[in-house]
């Protein structure tokens, strides 16, 4: 499973139920879609700067950082 496709970057998780015991996540899910910005733009996986992780919007550049502990 590449980093990109995974559960932690998934805009697809209200009825979601990978990640459960029964139903690990294996990299074939038909309906992993990306996250995404406000501005409609794909985020990126989370990123550390400073001990704080974040967010990056690839099409609006902005940077949407995360609550501690998340």
């Amino acid at each position: 499973m590449s980093n990109w496709k995974s559960c932690e970057n998934c805009g697809d998780t209200e009825d979601c139920w990978y990640g459960l015991d029964d139903y690990p996540f294996e990299g074939d899910c038909s309906a992993w879609t990306p996250m995404r910005c406000r501005c409609g733009g794909i985020l990126s996986t989370p990123r550390e700067h400073n001990g704080k992780k974040y967010r990056h919007c690839y099409a609006c550049h902005f940077e949407f950082f995360e609550e501690d502990g998340q």
